[in-house]
């Protein structure tokens, strides 16, 4: 597109702000490429990501066009853009301060990821049930020796002196118990290599 001139100077910025009320398209073409580049230097603190910068600026023009028959011309009309753009740029901070929205190939991942998770829990729950079920059909003094040492972490030497028993007889227990907690998650059905 060619530059419009009047006498051969290019048009100001007043001139085409006229045009571009009076409904001429390539005023508003010029007005942009003419302030662009200002208004991504002015935006560079607010706003580093080139893309947003970008977006900020386009809605900026779109309001400062819309917004066009209140331009009074007490200051320069880069001067009025800028301030629009600065206006917009906070704006759009502070909508993502407040709301801020993800990606949705970021909110699947959360949901797959959260999903997973409560699978694996509600495994783990289930497995756990199973596993205390099995306990229960052991002799007496084998869910004791297993619930101590496994559940609540008790060191042998604890386990001899609240039960009574010597440090061989609590070691020999918790072996047997092993072995016949092991063939009764066999006759359930269940991998008992997952519980051992």
């Amino acid at each position: 597109m060619k530059t419009i001139t009047r006498n051969n100077s290019p048009l100001t910025d007043e001139t085409l702000i006229r045009l571009a009320q009076d409904g001429q398209e390539h005023a508003y073409t010029i007005l942009v490429k003419r302030h662009e580049s200002l208004l991504h230097y002015v935006l560079q603190s607010y706003l580093p990501d080139y893309g947003a910068r970008q977006e900020v600026i386009q809605d900026a023009f779109l309001r400062a066009f819309a917004a066009l028959s209140s331009f009074r011309g007490e200051s320069k009309f880069s001067t009025w853009l800028s301030k629009i753009a600065k206006s917009t740029a906070i704006s759009r901070l502070q909508l993502r301060r407040y709301a801020a929205w993800d990606s949705i190939e970021s909110c699947m991942r959360d949901w797959e990821s959260d999903l997973y998770a409560n699978e694996l829990s509600i495994e783990k729950q289930e497995s756990n049930e199973v596993l205390q079920m099995a306990v229960q059909k052991l002799h007496p003094n084998d869910a004791i020796a297993l619930d101590m040492f496994y559940f609540r972490e008790q060191s042998l030497e604890e386990i001899g002196q609240i039960t009574g028993w010597t440090i061989p007889n609590v070691k020999t227990r918790l072996f047997r118990a092993r072995q016949r907690l092991h063939a009764t998650l066999l006759e359930e059905g269940l991998q008992a290599e997952f519980f051992a």
